[in-house]
């Protein structure tokens, strides 16, 4: 590590200043946590439906923190301080890409649907305010917001929903609510 700067610093583990008066923070926590949920609405659920308690926990919980400390900590923080990651490449920090391509790798090792690669969109917004505020905190909330809603996805057959469902797989809006309804049969 470096010795120019503490380790608890170069980890990210220190309060961020001023991050709720923070308009892009903000933005990033409702607009995540939005397509979140209509991800995991149009592409039927994020695989937590039938979770139980202490895997949800999980999910909300500890494996924001975890990841975050993997990844936003130990790798964008030591890249960080190295003259190729602090490169940038269309305003991002090239420690934040290789933390992102790393995290999306790890999401593939037990997942390898559409959901999982998309983790790199996510990943990229993370390390942003990872470098923003120099802080693992904006990091653990807004994945633990956006994992949130992923649940909130798996549990909302709203009936617009179903239309748009309807819509994008290009079956009819009766079929869908038929399948809602436990007219599995007919799939």
């Amino acid at each position: 590590m470096q010795e120019s700067i503490s380790l608890r610093a170069q980890l990210g583990l220190i309060a961020p200043k001023r991050l709720m008066s923070d308009w892009q923070f903000l933005v990033a926590l409702v607009a995540g946590c939005l397509v979140s949920i209509v991800l995991t609405t149009l592409f039927d659920g994020s695989g937590w439906q039938d979770a139980d308690l202490l895997s949800i926990l999980s999910l909300i919980l500890w494996a924001p923190i975890i990841e975050e400390l993997a990844f936003r900590g130990v790798v964008q923080g030591w890249l960080s301080g190295t003259s190729l990651g602090k490169r940038d490449v269309a305003g991002l920090s090239c420690a934040n890409l290789f933390a992102a391509l790393l995290f999306t790798a790890w999401h593939l090792v037990y997942r390898t649907d559409l959901m999982a690669w998309l983790v790199f969109v996510p990943a990229l917004v993370f390390g942003y305010f990872r470098d923003r505020h120099g802080s693992l905190v904006p990091c653990v909330i807004l994945h633990a917001a956006y994992n949130a809603s992923l649940l909130a996805g798996c549990i909302c057959p709203d009936e617009n929903l179903i239309r748009v469902k309807a819509r994008v797989s290009f079956v009819s809006q009766s079929e869908t609510q038929e399948f809602f309804r436990g007219g599995y049969e007919s799939f």
